[in-house]
């Protein structure tokens, strides 16, 4: 989990946490890890490791509500968190950011020499020409760092998983199969899971080996097309082809907003810790997210990042989200007379958990809701009873054959903002049957009788495509506004510092009918302005390998989402601290908001597209107006 202390020169050891990452608020300076507590003066943003003792799902729960509340009782706030001339061409066209059409800088082209494309994802197919040296794209890596998560982690290690330097890595290069001597396969990344049906359909099989989602990622933001060989014209070229590159492999379940999201944190702290070694401004591309939180720019994930971004030199990019027409969040209010109740849907075939959670403000100090769960077709409150929350914070949600079948619990520090708030969450396994839960919110019996407002998430689900859940209904009749649906910004989205992404589609520009909208839960301008991200051509997954008849793999492949709209912006980042490396995180956004096509014909932000869409060579333009 991520937990804000308020004095690190205070903290000791404590049996079963572990210790990550460490960011100072006051500059940003990044504390590693190094197996003890993290000592510094001021607060701090932290990363914990808590080993529970193994029992009981109830017992484990309520275990860990015990140490989070001796921990917030001294003060601490936790997070439990293509060809030549190919559409890509057409997509470099539309940042205006071809060669070509860049400002020359003093000490040569505009690449991202000299700076740091760090990606925080999923899956990196370190052999991709897009990521290597040498003329024809097979000589050595350009990653100073693979960081895989999934890695086997050493015994006591306060972070998970290994750590791959340059040397190694062209180790592997030099095997006639590198991911095989790396006991690496980027596409078996955790992001999705291919259905059991497929395996063994070649077809199959390629599609699911070719589509990687992280490898793609990085090649818009920094990838390099070869001069000449095989890979020369496939290979698809990135924004900034010069930068030195670095990557993080996530887990699986860092796209759940709970504790893993502190995966998150670590990776992006160990990006800029190795920008700061090797002297390097750097910018971190975040095209991952989840959807719970309070969305407000005020929850402990976003004021580290802002904290992290104190330090001149330093730009993140997130993806806005692909949610818009998801139908996974609903915001209300709950009066005296009228209980508000919500429809939770579940598809047929699902038959993975599923997770809601709920926030209120808290009244006068004190829960102000109850809330009571139905089973489908059943009364309301058949599976959970109104007050039984307030009795056990920590229920576990039993058939009627007294098989486990979720969790529901309620908290007034939730894990996810120090605020006091009133925060419930509510996990289900369905049945498998297309089927509807009712979820109700009333005031309490002894809450003072007045209007509460409430917010409600259902968390991604995206490992398996067919397998989320939503609010019904999903989406408002045609022509009409659905009253609570509100933002649909990604839980990583919402920071101030950082530079927020949505996507259009090209040719005709439009905004994306997926692209997740603003603004955030506090009325902040997100998303910040945005880039193309409808079959966007990048890296495959097996760029730079052949099939077994000596024949070249694909060595790209088009992907759609505002995860390939945030990655082309970081390469313009990239280019930016290229001109000015230590140019602040404010002035960064400011000037790619400011340079818009649409900022400059004096158009107004919009809940869509942001401040309009990025222009890299009038961003470049306008840095190279900053000083020196």
């Amino acid at each position: 989990m991520l937990a804000r202390i308020p004095e690190g020169g205070t903290i000791r050891p404590r049996p079963g946490i572990r210790f990550g990452h460490a960011v100072r608020e006051a500059d940003g300076t990044v504390l590693p890890p190094d197996g003890s507590a993290p000592r510094a003066e001021g607060p701090l943003y932290v990363s914990l490791r808590i080993d529970l003792a193994p029992g009981p799902p109830e017992e484990m729960m309520r275990g860990l509500l015990t140490t989070l509340g001796d921990l917030a009782e001294q003060g601490w706030a936790m997070q439990v968190q293509q060809l030549a001339g190919s559409p890509f061409s057409t997509t470099l066209a539309a940042l205006h950011a071809e060669p070509a059409a860049l400002p020359h800088l003093p000490g040569g082209p505009a690449d991202g020499a000299g700076v740091l494309v760090g990606v925080v994802d999923f899956g990196c197919a370190f052999a991709h020409p897009a990521f290597r040296h040498g003329p024809d794209g097979l000589g050595g890596t350009r990653l100073r760092l693979l960081w895989d998560q999934n890695g086997p982690t050493q015994p006591g290690a306060a972070l998970p998983g290994r750590f791959l330097d340059p040397a190694e890595l062209d180790g592997f290069l030099a095997r006639p199969d590198p991911y095989a001597a790396a006991a690496y396969l980027p596409w078996e990344n955790g992001y999705r899971l291919q259905d059991p049906a497929t395996r063994g359909d070649p077809a199959a099989e390629l599609e699911f080996r070719t589509a990687v989602h992280g490898t793609h990622v990085l090649s818009l933001a920094g990838g390099r097309r070869p001069a000449q060989g095989p890979w020369a014209v496939p290979t698809p070229p990135g924004v900034a082809p010069g930068a030195a590159l670095a990557f993080v492999h996530l887990r699986p379940r860092a796209l759940v907003s709970e504790g893993d999201a502190t995966d998150v944190f670590d990776g992006v702290c160990a990006l800029f810790h190795l920008a700061a070694r090797e002297g390097m401004p750097a910018v971190v591309n975040l095209s991952i997210g989840a959807n719970t939180g309070a969305h407000d720019g005020q929850g402990l994930m976003d004021r580290a990042f802002d904290a992290l971004l104190a330090t001149p030199g330093r730009a993140i990019t997130v993806a806005s989200g692909n949610m818009r027409e998801a139908g996974l969040h609903r915001a209300g209010e709950v009066t005296p007379e009228k209980p508000a109740t919500l429809t939770w849907r579940f598809a047929a075939g699902d038959r993975t958990a599923n997770m809601l959670r709920i926030y209120t403000p808290m009244q006068e100090g004190m829960p102000a809701l109850d809330l009571s769960l139905g089973r489908p077709g059943e009364a309301p409150d058949s599976l959970l009873e109104p007050g039984r929350l307030r009795d056990d914070p920590a229920i576990v949600l039993r058939d009627r054959e007294d098989a486990m079948i979720g969790t529901a619990v309620s908290t007034t520090r939730p894990p996810h903002t120090e605020a006091p708030l009133q925060h419930f969450e509510i996990r289900l396994m369905p049945s498998g049957a297309e089927e509807s839960w009712q979820v109700t919110l009333r005031l309490a019996p002894d809450a003072v009788p007045a209007p509460r407002p409430f917010q409600a998430w259902i968390e991604r689900d995206d490992r398996r495509p067919d397998s989320s859940s939503w609010f019904e209904p999903r989406l408002p009749p045609p022509g009409e506004t659905l009253d609570g649906a509100g933002c649909s910004l990604g839980s990583l989205a919402c920071a101030e510092r950082p530079v927020c992404v949505a996507a259009y589609a090209l040719p005709g520009q439009a905004p994306a009918q997926f692209s997740s909208m603003g603004p955030t839960g506090s009325g902040t301008e997100k998303p910040d302005l945005a880039a193309p991200g409808v079959n966007v051509p990048g890296a495959s997954g097996l760029g730079g390998l052949r099939d077994g008849d000596g024949m070249t793999h694909r060595a790209s492949v088009p992907m759609t989402g505002t995860s390939m709209a945030a990655p082309q912006v970081a390469g313009i980042v990239a280019l930016m601290l290229q001109a000015r490396p230590h140019l602040p995180a404010e002035r960064i956004r400011a000037i790619l908001r400011e340079t818009t096509r649409e900022a400059r014909a004096g158009a107004a932000w919009t809940p869509e597209l942001g401040a309009g869409r990025v222009d890299a060579a009038a961003a470049l333009a306008r840095t190279l107006e900053e000083p020196a």
